[in-house]
């Protein structure tokens, strides 16, 4: 049986429709290419009904829908089902609906129509299959931990409400653990006693929380398995791991949150998705005036970056000169969303030029990568192979003779202090002969431009970094053997 009238199917021009979703029941609205509504029509939404809608929709139709529950699933059924335009809007922008005073789902449907044919709808892009398991995933571990920390938060609150001041700097570690479970077994004639119930209270919540740990470290095998058996999602992790502070929660939030990297035309439009930008307001003549981020996009996103740029600010290199600078002059809050903005154009340049960060400490990326895998192989059971492309070419380090994970990590710290030092000679407008011939500044040439950095260039400064530590080791050699041999004169 059609859903559409007899009407609709004999129009001969451009159709707009507007779908207004519900859970059970959804209304239709087609409308013209004169904006002149000739069907409206209340319908089970099931998936029949949506797949007859879409055997019945032609190339040149246009239907609009809002973002809700099963919105994604639908409009992705029509889409592969279908050559219909399908226009996926944001119910917080299409304000045209949300403030109405008279508000139907008939006359919500015919809005969206005409929104539809006046191209005036807030469109939102549909993801892959990919990216929505994976913000699916991170929806149901934000449930977990969200759980967990309510149940922490209660075992606060017990000890606040009996007046018990906890001995240890963190509650839930293991030292913490134990003073939680010798107090639910001290009795009642001790100092720090416990109320019966309380103590019964106690030792279920620590039970539940144990629980709630066990849920979550799985739900985060599953994120690593269901990223190490496709190698695209592979291979973009093991770029973003390479950042010092992005963990397999922080990358592969971030690798949800972005989808296909290539509907942003530049890292400026990746920072404002997330919602990093300073916001602005200009008028007329008046001059612009810059206030707080705009805090669009997705929130959790935008968290996990700020979390990751609290250990980035740390790293050697010149974003922890970035944060050093801001942090004088506006404090340490906002140099840290400045370090997050930063990281957010950071992860566009790397995903787009299937990059590693040139200033990532090998170990530890190796290391990251490495755990990743072991997650995938305990959840699968399987052997994951490394995604990162093995360099036909020597390494940088190849030949000097230096050997050993510390001695690598010291190389590439001394050049990221550099780079730094460079960083905010740059950015300070001071003289770069001062850098230059700095005595305790010898590690590499001033020509490296470590805000446009290449790797040709960093290759050049890890082979001159490495040079003068080898030739700082044979002299210590030499005077240790010479000190030595003095010795065993006397």
């Amino acid at each position: 049986m059609p859903l559409l009238s007899k009407e609709a199917g004999s129009l001969s021009g451009l159709r707009y429709l507007g779908l207004d979703l519900a859970k059970r029941e959804s209304q239709i609205s087609v409308l013209d290419d004169a904006g002149v509504e000739v069907f409206t029509r209340r319908f089970q939404t099931t998936r029949e009904n949506i797949l007859q809608l879409a055997s019945e929709l032609r190339p040149t139709d246009t239907i609009a829908l809002e973002v809700t529950t099963n919105a994604i699933s639908i409009a992705r059924l029509l889409k592969s089902n279908s050559k219909a335009r399908i226009i996926l809007s944001n119910p917080i922008r299409t304000k045209v609906i949300a403030v109405a005073k008279v508000k139907t789902d008939k006359i919500d449907a015919r809005v969206l129509a005409e929104l539809a044919r006046a191209n005036y709808l807030p469109e939102v892009w549909l993801p892959d299959e990919d990216t929505e398991s994976l913000r699916q995933f991170f929806s149901d571990r934000r449930s977990l931990v969200e759980r967990r920390t309510e149940m922490k938060n209660t075992v606060h609150s017990i000890l606040h409400r009996n007046l018990i001041v906890c001995e240890q700097t963190d509650l839930f570690g293991v030292a913490g653990r134990e003073w939680l479970d010798s107090l639910i077994e001290r009795s009642a004639n001790e100092s720090l006693h416990l109320h019966k119930l309380d103590r019964l209270r106690l030792g279920s919540l620590l039970r539940e929380i144990d629980r709630q740990d066990l849920l979550v470290a799985d739900m985060e095998s599953i994120i690593a398995s269901y990223i190490a058996t496709r190698p695209a999602l592979r291979a973009q992790l093991d770029h973003l791991l390479s950042v010092p502070g992005v963990s397999l929660i922080v990358g592969a939030g971030v690798l949800a949150a972005i989808g296909d990297v290539k509907r942003f035309a530049s890292a400026k439009k990746l920072s404002s998705y997330f919602g990093l930008v300073p916001s602005t307001r200009q008028s007329g003549d008046l001059q612009a005036r810059h206030g707080r981020i705009t805090k669009a996009g997705r929130s959790e996103a935008r968290w996990l970056l700020v979390e990751a740029a609290e250990h980035l600010r740390k790293a050697p290199g010149p974003l922890r000169q970035l944060y050093t600078r801001i942090s004088r002059k506006k404090g340490r809050n906002v140099a840290v969303v400045a370090v997050a903005r930063k990281l957010a154009e950071l992860c566009w340049h790397l995903l787009t030029k299937h990059q590693d960060y040139i200033y990532s400490p090998p170990r530890l990326t190796l290391e990251k990568r490495a755990r990743v895998r072991f997650l995938a192989k305990r959840k699968l059971g399987v052997k994951i192979k490394s995604a990162t492309a093995r360099t036909k070419s020597q390494p940088a380090l190849y030949g000097t003779g230096l050997e050993g994970r510390r001695v690598k990590d010291k190389i590439v710290s001394l050049a990221s202090a550099h780079a730094e030092q460079l960083y905010r000679a740059i950015v300070g407008d001071k003289d770069l002969n001062e850098l230059e011939h700095s005595p305790d500044q010898d590690n590499g040439p001033t020509n490296f431009d470590p805000t446009r950095p290449r790797m040709l260039e960093w290759e050049r400064i890890l082979e001159q970094v490495a040079a003068n530590l080898k030739v700082e080791d044979l002299s210590k050699r030499r005077t240790k053997k010479k000190s030595s041999k003095e010795e065993d004169k006397d």
